[in-house]
């Protein structure tokens, strides 16, 4: 029997909190968002103590942090890291780590302990599993969450945990380091302090006798002269990278793509068979196209529309949002072919006919390579067809309220102000937008190019998360002009983090439509006392970024907003427009709204 070949690789000696950092450079990830503290000071002096090295962004709050490292990893597509002291430092990350957690963003928590021997001993912050016990509730909102007891299983737990953090249900994870670890020798060898980014990739596995399927229902419906073809991409798109390939089987057989709001700009929306967001906050275009026509009800949106025959969702969950509150007019006539990596996505949520366990990606290069093109020949004959179909679509406004995007009024219209950023800025401009009236406004009117240049989070969706995650989100691509849409009930919440871009020389642009309410829950108050509630008081959120380091200033006329976005864009550090709207403006969500029209289209502004 051979003997296995002997390494001469040497093992490395170094503390646990440097093995962390660069365990964590080699992944690719180049900074961490913390609040520094005393169990957590031996990371400090970490930091900066090489050229090549981790750097540290030091947020206002710990909540701000989580939210950092968020955008980071949505922006990135690796995933982002935060760190805080045990105790009350990551209970104010339990919300953002659940808004991960929901939106499946990978996110490492690192967090400072007590010595062990303080262990349940009254001492001051004790978190440990004698005391608070914070992971009990990180538990909860992680896919793992550990404390680790020696530094020797450093190694083998944070290998674990990034693991787990980057499988195939991507999820934030998190490790407690009690203090007097942190500064202890650990042994190492280099060959093992491996990049886990780039092997832990989700397999490219394809379920071929499902994906032939697909080209048999594709074909059957258009040999039965029922040519309509549409695809609803999802998130599953833009992690698989599939952006490229959705593009070339779209132009291939000139089939109209639609995208959740989570995956807006996985298809570029200024293309020709680009039909937009569907769903809350979608286009007339991709609800006309993918709602089949009730010709029972001659107030139904789509009279007049030639029905869609299959829908081909791509890497989408087909939530309540993605799905117009589970509108049993998305069920085309033909039947719903639903295409993830994940099993358990499969009728999950909305029920579907056919099932395609793939990676969205190799899925779609699998259909445009020759072999599938000979059999896809009668889709291909048909595109004339669609191209109809699509013309007729096409022919009407794609956005609703169109004309809204150049009003004149005083106080503003935010579809103004958001179709005035369009003009302004970069094409590759990446959009943070937060949670309120101005998601529905942003995501409807903003049209994106590419993939990971709309970051929102969609399904826990907490006020004031865009603010924080946009300096991550900047952080993660410096180069991107980057912009936050958000509102004044979010700045009050999460607006402080302004002095962690100024303080770090960030360029984020922050619009704020400040329209003196919770707008959402303002648009649905029938009471006096419920619009009293939902009121707000008038700030100026340019002063107040002016008081943090940055600067500012406050728009009333709609024709001073592209000199404002151009002051916006040439600043070194954060520049917030205070943009004055009117509270009384709808938002486009217009098929949500028609309860009365449809059982099934019950009113939602949430």
């Amino acid at each position: 029997m051979e003997k296995p070949e002997q390494s001469n690789e040497q093992t490395v000696e170094t503390s646990t909190a440097r093995y962390v950092l660069d365990t964590i450079h080699k992944q690719g990830v180049d900074h961490i968002f913390m609040v520094p503290g005393g169990v957590v000071d031996p990371f400090l002096d970490e930091f900066g103590t090489t050229d090549k090295d981790v750097k540290a962004i030091v947020a206002a709050n710990e909540a701000g942090a989580a939210y950092m490292a968020d955008g980071y990893a949505r922006a990135s597509g690796k995933f982002g890291v935060c760190m805080g002291i045990g105790g009350p430092g990551i209970a104010n990350m339990v919300g953002p780590l659940a808004a991960a957690y929901a939106d499946g963003s990978p996110i490492l928590t690192l967090a400072g302990e007590v010595p062990t021997e303080w262990d349940g001993r009254g001492g001051f912050q004790d978190a440990s599993a004698a005391g608070l016990n914070d992971i009990g509730f990180l538990s909860q909102v992680t896919e793992l969450a550990l404390e680790i007891p020696q530094s020797q299983m450093v190694p083998h737990m944070l290998d674990t945990a990034m693991r787990k953090m980057l499988g195939r249900d991507q999820r934030p994870v998190s490790l407690s380091f009690p203090k007097q670890i942190q500064t202890e020798s650990i042994q190492y060898t280099p060959s093992l302090h491996k990049c886990i980014q780039c092997e832990n990739i989700s397999p490219r596995a394809i379920d071929l006798s499902a994906a032939s399927k697909l080209i048999k229902g594709m074909v059957t419906s258009c040999l039965s002269n029922q040519t309509n073809i549409t695809i609803l991409a999802g998130s599953g798109a833009v992690r698989s990278e599939a952006s490229d390939a959705l593009l070339a089987f779209a132009e291939k057989y000139h089939i109209p793509v639609a995208t959740t709001l989570k995956a807006k700009g996985v298809f570029p929306e200024d293309h020709p068979l680009s039909l937009g967001v569907f769903g809350y906050a979608g286009t007339q275009h991709s609800t006309l196209a993918l709602l089949n026509s009730d010709k029972s009800n001659p107030n139904c949106p789509n009279q007049g529309i030639a029905d869609n025959h299959v829908l081909i969702v791509l890497g989408s969950s087909l939530n309540q949002r993605d799905t117009m509150r589970w509108d049993e007019h998305l069920k085309p006539e033909n039947g719903i072919y639903q295409a993830d990596v994940n099993i358990s996505a499969f009728s999950k949520n909305y029920p579907i006919d056919y099932a395609i366990n793939s990676d969205i990606k190799t899925l779609l290069e699998w259909l445009l390579a020759d072999e599938q093109s000979e059999e896809l020949k009668p889709v291909s004959e048909t595109v004339s067809a669609r191209q109809a179909w699509l013309g007729t679509i096409k022919d009407r406004s794609r956005f609703y309220d169109s004309e809204n995007t150049l009003s004149n009024a005083i106080p503003m219209h935010p579809a103004r102000v958001i179709h005035e950023l369009q003009q302004l800025m970069p094409k590759e401009t990446m959009i943070i937008g937060d949670s309120g009236a101005h998601r529905a406004f942003a995501g409807h009117y903003w049209q994106s190019q590419a993939p990971r240049e709309y970051l929102t989070a969609t399904a826990l969706a907490p006020m004031g998360w865009a603010i924080p995650a946009g300096i991550g989100a900047k952080v993660a691509q410096p180069h991107k002009t980057s912009v936050v849409i958000t509102g004044d009930g979010c700045m009050l919440m999460n607006g402080i983090e302004i002095q962690s871009a100024a303080r770090n020389n960030i360029p984020l642009i922050v619009v704020v439509i400040n329209n003196s309410a919770l707008g959402n829950v303002y648009l649905r108050a029938k009471t006096p006392i419920a619009k009293q509630l939902t009121s707000l008081n008038r700030h100026n959120w340019a002063d107040f970024s002016k008081s943090l380091g940055g600067d500012g200033e406050v728009v009333e006329d709609p024709s001073k907003l592209a000199a404002a976005f151009d002051r916006a864009l040439a600043a070194k550090g954060p520049f917030v427009i205070d943009a004055r709207c009117d509270p009384k403006y709808p938002t486009p969500i217009n098929p949500w709204r028609t309860a009365n029209e449809h059982p099934n289209w019950a009113e939602d502004q949430s």
